[in-house]
Formats: C-alpha cells, structure tokens, sequence
C-alpha cells in the first residue's frame, strides 16, 4: 500500500496540491490544485478538472505524473507521489506507484 493513513492525514490537512505531469517532448508541467477530491481503493487519488488543458494533454500522451502532499502545521512533513494517471470524464485519476519521504 502506497498511500498511508499518515499520507490520507496529510491530504487532508494539506492547503494546496502540485502536480507535475510530462509532455510528449519530455517537457515538465506543473500546476497547483485545492484539494484531492477523493482516495479510493488501490492507492487512487482522484482530482477534479478546471481547465486543466495542458495536463489532460500530457496525461493522455504518457499518463505520468506526480503529486506532492505537504504540510507545515504540527511541523513540516511531506511526500511525492509517483505514479501514472488518466482523464475519465470530469476527473483525473492517480494511481500512485512509488512514495518518497520529503521532510
């Protein structure tokens, strides 16, 4: 299980999320989101799409991506999150496959 009950606490407490997705040309894309919308099974987190162009471009041309999870309260503590995604219909959907300690 990738996704941890201290990752799922994060995500909670977390007030922003940045996602880096690559083009087809090996071009880097980062963006910020509010929030996840929702974990799901198998280590899936779910984002809800607001424009979001340019990522659903890269998703769709290679699926990778990934996602930090981070907080400063209680003191600084974080993750990245890599994995692949895919666009169904209003969400993108990360299926996370690696995690890494950041603080």
């Amino acid at each position: 299980m990738i996704i941890s009950e201290e990752i799922k606490e994060l995500i909670d407490q977390a007030p922003m999320v940045p996602i880096a997705t690559v083009s087809a040309e090996g071009e880097p894309h980062l963006i910020v989101v509010g929030k996840v919308k929702e974990v799901r099974e198998n280590d899936i987190l779910t984002f809800g799409v607001y424009k979001m162009e340019k990522t659903q471009q890269n998703i769709k041309a290679n699926g990778l991506m990934q996602v930090i999870i981070a907080v400063r309260e209680g003191g600084s503590k974080g993750y990245r999150l890599t994995g692949k995604a895919s666009v169904d219909g209003g969400l993108v959907l990360f299926k996370a496959e690696q995690r890494e300690k950041l603080l």
